[in-house]
């Protein structure tokens, strides 16, 4: 038989509980089923509860219902995407680590998240050169003028900064 835990993994993944995950990170994170790293202002950073890259794998949340990567790019999150990039960068500076941001199918809940992990995710990926970017504010304003991003959101994509540099790249 499931445990609570469990079932309530097995809930947030579905299309239909987005809202109420995006509730429970904006107001009632404290109570969620996972383990606190580090806080910051706006976002905090959790163990993932099912890890499944590198020896370490933790996930950067912001506190406030963001359903995707094009709502956090929205100029009303400016706040909030500074908080959550200087808590991810933090959290690098200590752990080089690399950052994984999931988009469309590969995005397993309703809330925007970050994967952090000394692993390598997806590594038969290919990294592209042309879309390319400095760091994570260039990437999600030149996101939306990317010309095909509507059919590949469809079919799911990833944005990925290795641990090694600041560049993140569409993959």
């Amino acid at each position: 038989m499931a445990t609570l835990k469990q079932l309530a993994f097995r809930m947030a993944r579905t299309p239909a509980s987005g809202s109420l995950v995006r509730f429970g990170f904006a107001h009632a994170d404290r109570l969620l089923p996972l383990t606190a790293v580090e806080r910051g202002g706006l976002a905090t950073i959790y163990r993932h509860p099912r890890p499944c890259y590198g020896t370490f794998h933790h996930i950067a949340v912001p506190l406030r219902g963001v359903p995707d990567i094009f709502a956090l790019a929205h100029p009303r999150h400016a706040e909030l995407r500074d908080s959550l990039f200087a808590l991810i960068a933090s959290a690098r500076q200590r752990t080089p680590s690399a950052v994984l941001v999931n988009a469309g199918p590969r995005q397993d809940v309703g809330q925007v998240h970050f994967h952090l992990t000394d692993g390598a995710p997806y590594p038969e990926a290919v990294r592209s050169e042309r879309l390319t970017w400095p760091g994570w504010d260039e990437a999600l304003r030149a996101l939306t003028s990317v010309p095909d991003i509507q059919e590949r959101y469809r079919s799911g994509f990833s944005l990925l900064q290795d641990a090694a540099g600041p560049q993140v790249r569409l993959i």
